[in-house]
C-alpha cells in the first residue's frame, strides 16, 4: 500500500487512469526525482522501511514517463504470490496474452515488443520468497535492454544486486536517502500551514531522523506546545503505526530481539551473539533484508544501531522486556573487549553501581583522551556517591587526571590530597608507587598553574615511576617540555618531547604521540619552523583520523593548524580551521578551546571588526568561568588581548597600564605562562615597549626592544625575534633614523617571508602604511600576504629566485611529489628533464619557506594550493 506522504495539493494535477491516486499533497523530492529519472540503469530499486515515501516517489517518477515510452504500473500490495502469478499479473498489466509458457513465454513477449518500456512494481512482497526473487532476477537478466524496471520494496530481495551494480544496471535508494532533510521538512510545514520555532523544527528532525511517517504522525492535529510534549513523552499514533506496519509481520523471537537492540546505542554481530545467545550475523542479515530500520555507523559494516524513532517507540511499548538483564550482558561484552567506557555506562543503566565502579578503575589515561570520555567520567563523578570515587587510590588518580585535562585545577588539587588517606601502603613497593603517582600529578598540576616547582615534582616522579606507569611518565615529560618552553629553554624542551615521544611509540600509543606533537608544533612555531609544524600537524591528524572520531587531542591539533594559517595572514582559511577546532573542542569539553576563541578574536581585529573581537573576548572569559577553570589558566592571556584591542582603539595609556599590571602580577608571583601561551611574558614586554613608542617614549621603547630581541635570539625564538625587529625598526623610524629603520625593516621582511609570519606586518600597516608601501611595493589589488609571499620578480631577476606564485608547472610537480613519486618518475610523467624537476622542487621549497619535500606538501595543503 502507498506509504504516508503529505504536501501541498495541485489543482492542475491530472490523475492518470493507470496510476494510483497520490495523497492529498506530495512532498517534492526534486533531487531524488532527478537522480532516478536521469539514471540509465535498467533496475531502479527503492528499498527502504515502511513509511519512507517509496510508493509516492515511485508514483512521481511514473508521472514523468516520457511520451515515447510505454508505462506499466503493478501494485503487488506487499502480498505473497508465486512466480507464475507474478508473470500472469505482469502480462495482464501489459495487455499481453498469457499461456502455459509462463516465465519463458513472458520473456518472449517482451522481446517481441518494439520501443521502450518502463515497468513499475510497487510494494514488492514483504515475506522472503527465494523462488519469486529468482524468477524476477531471471527476468531482469533476460529482458531486452529497452525494458526498465522500477521496484519499491520493504525488504531487500535476493537478487544478484552486486552483478547488476558492477554492470551499471542498478540504481538503489535506501532509507537514509529517502529521509526528509531540513528543506523538505520546511516545505511540508508550509503545506500544512504549521509554524514551528527553529529549535522545535530541529528537535522534530533529530527525533524522527527524517522518517516521513513519524514526522507526519507527530504533526497530526497538533500545535507547537503539543508537539513538544509528543517529542518528550511519545506519540500514541506512532506507536500504533509501528505495531501495525513494522512489528505485525514479525515472529515472536524477532520482535524480542528488536526490543533488546532498541536499548543499545550501538551493536555489532559479536555483541548480538553474546546478548541474544544466537547467531548475530543471521540476525543482522535478517534485519537488513527486512529493512527494519538498521542504520550503519561505519563504512566497514561493523557497528549498527536502530533508527532513533523506532528505538524510542519500542522502549515505550507495554510488552517491552526488562532492560536490566540486557544491559548487564552488554556490560560484560564491552568489558571483555576492552571498551571500559561503554561497560560502565551499561552497568549504570542496569543499576549495578558497584560493578560500574569496579570497571571505572580499569580506565587508563589513554582512554580519558578519547572521544567524550573526560566529560563522561566527570559526569559519573557528579552522579555517583562521592565515597565510591574516593574508595581507591586508582579512582582518585583517574579523577585528578580528568580534572587536569579539563583545567579544573582547584578540584584536582583537592582530589590529589585524598591520596594521603591511603598512606602508608602495606608494603614498600606499593608505597613507592603511590608516592610516584602523587609526584606526577602534583608536577603536571603545578605546570598547568604556572608554578616553578613543577620541574622538581616531575623529575622526582620520573625517577620513581615503574615501567608499567609509562603513560604517567609521558605526561611528566610533556609537563617538563612545557616548563622549558615557558622558561624559553627551547632546546631542553625539544629533548623532553623527544623522550616522551620515544616512550609513547614504544608502547604503541597513537593518542599520546599526537598529544606530544601538539606541543612540538607550538615549539616549532616559536623556532620559526612553520613548514615543519604544518607537516607534523597534518601527519598527526591523519594518524588520529584512522582510529578516533573525536578527541581533545584532535581539537588541539585543529587549533594549531588554524594558528599556522593565521600567522601567514590566510584569514579565510584560518577562520574555517578555527571553527572546526572550536567545534571539536566544544564536543570534548577541552579547556584548550580558549586558543580558538582568541584566534577568532585576532582574525576579527585584523579585519577591523573590533565589536566582534570584543565579543570573542567576552565569550572566552564566559566559557572559562562556566567550565570552572581557575583564573590562573586564562586571566593574564585575556588581559594581553584586551590590551591589544585598547591599542587598536587608540587608548594607548590604558593599554600600557594593563600590560604593565599583568606583567607585574606574573613577575611578583614568579608565575610562568600557561600552556599554549608559552611566550606570554616576552609578548607582554613587547607590547609594553610598543605602548611606550606610541606614547612618545622612544628611548625607553628602543632599550626594551633591543634587550628583548637579544634574549629571543639567544633562546632561538625566531618568530618573536622577527616581531621585535619590526617594532624596533618602527622605533628607529620615529626617531628619524630612516636609513637604519629601512635596513632593519628590510631584514625583518626577509625573515618574515622565510618564517611565513605576517602578523607583525599587519600591525605595522595599521600605523605606518606609507612606509611599508615604500619598502614592500605592491600592484593594484594585491593583499599584504601576496606582497610579502608572492612578489613579482624584478625584470633583472630570474624566475628561479623563488618569490613568485607557484606556476602551473610547479603545482603539477608538487602534486606528483604529494603522490610519492620520485624525481625520475616526475620527469617521465611530465616529459621534462631530471634537472628541471630538481629546479622546480628547489623553487617550490623557497617559495613556501620550507626545507623538505614533505614540508612543502603540508604547507601547500595548509594554504589550499592543492585543493583536497
Amino acid at each position: 500500500m502507498p506509504t504516508l506522504a503529505i504536501a501541498r495539493p495541485s489543482a492542475l494535477q491530472v490523475q492518470p487512469a493507470d496510476l494510483p491516486r497520490l495523497p492529498p499533497c506530495v512532498v517534492s523530492r526534486p533531487a531524488l526525482l532527478q537522480r532516478l529519472l536521469a539514471s540509465e540503469s535498467r533496475l531502479r530499486l527503492l528499498c527502504a522501511p515502511a513509511g519512507t515515501g517509496k510508493s509516492v516517489l515511485l508514483g512521481q517518477c511514473a508521472r514523468h514517463t516520457p511520451a515515447a515510452v510505454e508505462r506499466v504500473w503493478l501494485d503487488l500490495g506487499g502480498r505473497s504470490l508465486t512466480p507464475t502469478q507474478l508473470c500472469k499479473r505482469l502480462a495482464a498489466a501489459m495487455q499481453l496474452p498469457f499461456d502455459d509458457g509462463g516465465e519463458a513465454g513472458l520473456i518472449d513477449r517482451l522481446h517481441e515488443r518494439a520501443g521502450r518500456l518502463w515497468i513499475f512494481i510497487d510494494d514488492y512482497p514483504r515475506q522472503t520468497d527465494d523462488e519469486l526473487d529468482a524468477c524476477l532476477d531471471r527476468l531482469f537478466a533476460a529482458a531486452p535492454q529497452q525494458v526498465t524496471w522500477w521496484v519499491a520494496s520493504r525488504r531487500t530481495p535476493a537478487w544478484n544486486l552486486p552483478r547488476l551494480l558492477l554492470q551499471g544496471d542498478l540504481l538503489e535508494l535506501k532509507g537514509e536517502e529517502l529521509a526528509l532533510d531540513d528543506a523538505a521538512l520546511n516545505e511540508l510545514l508550509a503545506a500544512l500551514q504549521v509554524t514551528l520555532a527553529q529549535d522545535v523544527r530541529q528537535a522534530l528532525l533529530d527525533s524522527s531522523e527524517g522518517w516521513l511517517a513519524a514526522i507526519r504522525l507527530l504533526l497530526l492535529d497538533v500545535d507547537e506546545d503539543a508537539l513538544r510534549q509528543r517529542l518528550q513523552a511519545g506519540c500514541p499514533l506512532l506507536r500504533d503505526y509501528v505495531q501495525r506496519e513494522v512489528l505485525a509481520d514479525l515472529d515472536e523471537e524477532l520482535r524480542s530481539d528488536l526490543h533488546a537492540l532498541a536499548l543499545l546505542p550501538r551493536f555489532s554481530r559479536s555483541l548480538c551473539e553474546h546478548l541474544l545467545e544466537g547467531p548475530g550475523s543471521e540476525l543482522l542479515g535478517e534485519l537488513q533484508r527486512r529493512q527494519l530500520f538498521v542504520r550503519s555507523l561505519d563504512s566497514s559494516g561493523t557497528w549498527f544501531r536502530l533508527w532513533r524513532p523506532l528505538a524510542e517507540v519500542l522502549r515505550l511499548l507495554p510488552d517491552a522486556p526488562a532492560p536490566a538483564p540486557i544491559h548487564v550482558r552488554a556490560c560484560q561484552w564491552f568489558a571483555q573487549h576492552g571498551d571500559i567506557r561503554e561497560a560502565v555506562e551499561h552497568a549504570l543503566l542496569a543499576g549495578q553501581v558497584e560493578v560500574a565502579v569496579n570497571y571505572l578503575q580499569r580506565f587508563s589515561q589513554e582512554q580519558l583522551l578519547q572521544g567524550h570520555s573526560v566529560a563522561q567520567f566527570l559526569q559519573w563523578r557528579e552522579e555517583l556517591p562521592a565515597w565510591l570515587f574516593a574508595s581507591s587510590p586508582r579512582l582518585i588518580v583517574l579523577q585528578a587526571w580528568a580534572l587536569i585535562i579539563c583545567a579544573r585545577f582547584d578540584e584536582a588539587a583537592d582530589c590529589i590530597q585524598g591520596l594521603a588517606h591511603f598512606m602508608p601502603q602495606p608494603d614498600e613497593r606499593r608505597q613507592r608507587k603511590l608516592i610516584a603517582h602523587w609526584q606526577a600529578l602534583t608536577g603536571v598540576l603545578a605546570r598547568q598553574c604556572g608554578r616553578r616547582d613543577a620541574r622538581m615534582h616531575c623529575e622526582q616522579a620520573l625517577q620513581m615511576l615503574d615501567e608499567g606507569s609509562w603513560s604517567q611518565r609521558v605526561l611528566c615529560y610533556q609537563a617538563l617540555a612545557q616548563q622549558h618552553m615557558a622558561e624559553h629553554a627551547l632546546d631542553q624542551a625539544k629533548q623532553a618531547l623527544d623522550q616522551g615521544l620515544r616512550l609513547a611509540r614504544l608502547n604503541g600509543s597513537l593518542i599520546f604521540e599526537a598529544l606530544l606533537n601538539t606541543d612540538h608544533c607550538l615549539l616549532l612555531q616559536m623556532r620559526g619552523e612553520a613548514g615543519r609544524a604544518a607537516e607534523l600537524t597534518e601527519q598527526s591528524l591523519a594518524l588520529l583520523s584512522e582510529r578516533f572520531n573525536h578527541s581533545p587531542v584532535v581539537a588541539r591539533l585543529l587549533l594549531v593548524r588554524a594558528s599556522l594559517l593565521a600567522r601567514q595572514g590566510l584569514d579565510d582559511a584560518a577562520q574555517q580551521a578555527y571553527r572546526l577546532g572550536l567545534q571539536e573542542a566544544e564536543h570534548c569539553e577541552d579547556a584548550y578551546i580558549i586558543s580558538g576563541y582568541l584566534g577568532m578574536l585576532e582574525l576579527a581585529e585584523s579585519r577591523g571588526d573590533l565589536d566582534e573581537a570584543h565579543q570573542w573576548l567576552q565569550r572566552a572569559e564566559r566559557t572559562m568561568q562556566w567550565s570552572h577553570v581557575p583564573e590562573v589558566r586564562y586571566r593574564c592571556v585575556l588581559q594581553l588581548q584586551a590590551g591589544r584591542l585598547l591599542l587598536r582603539q587608540g587608548q594607548t595609556g590604558r593599554a600600557r597600564e594593563l600590560f604593565a599590571q599583568t606583567l607585574q602580577q606574573l613577575q611578583q608571583r614568579q608565575q610562568l605562562a600557561p600552556s599554549e601561551f608559552y611566550d606570554l611574558l616576552p609578548r607582554l614586554r613587547r607590547y609594553l615597549a610598543l605602548s611606550d613608542l606610541l606614547l612618545g617614549h622612544h628611548a625607553a621603547a628602543e632599550h626594551a626592544l633591543r634587550l628583548l630581541l637579544e634574549e629571543c635570539q639567544l633562546a632561538g625564538h625566531r618568530s618573536l625575534a622577527c616581531e621585535c625587529r619590526v617594532s624596533l625598526a618602527e622605533v628607529l623610524l620615529m626617531q628619524d633614523e630612516v636609513e637604519q629603520a629601512d635596513n632593519l625593516l628590510q631584514q625583518a621582511l626577509g625573515e618574515a617571508r622565510q618564517l611565513r609570519l605576517l602578523r607583525p606586518l599587519q600591525e605595522l600597516q595599521q600605523r605606518q602604511a606609507q612606509w611599508l608601501e615604500r619598502l614592500l611595493p605592491s600592484e593594484a589589488g594585491q593583499s599584504l600576504h601576496q606582497r610579502l609571499f608572492d612578489p613579482a620578480p624584478r625584470l633583472d631577476e630570474p624566475a628561479s629566485a623563488g618569490t613568485a606564485l607557484l606556476s602551473s608547472r610547479e603545482l603539477a610537480v608538487l602534486q606528483l611529489i604529494a603522490q610519492g613519486c620520485s624525481n625520475q618518475e616526475i620527469a617521465d610523467r611530465l616529459f621534462i628533464s631530471l634537472h628541471t624537476v630538481k629546479t622546480h622542487a628547489r623553487r617550490i621549497n623557497v617559495k613556501l619557506g620550507v626545507q623538505r619535500r614533505t614540508q612543502a606538501v603540508a604547507m601547500a595543503k595548509a594554504q589550499g594550493l592543492m585543493g583536497d
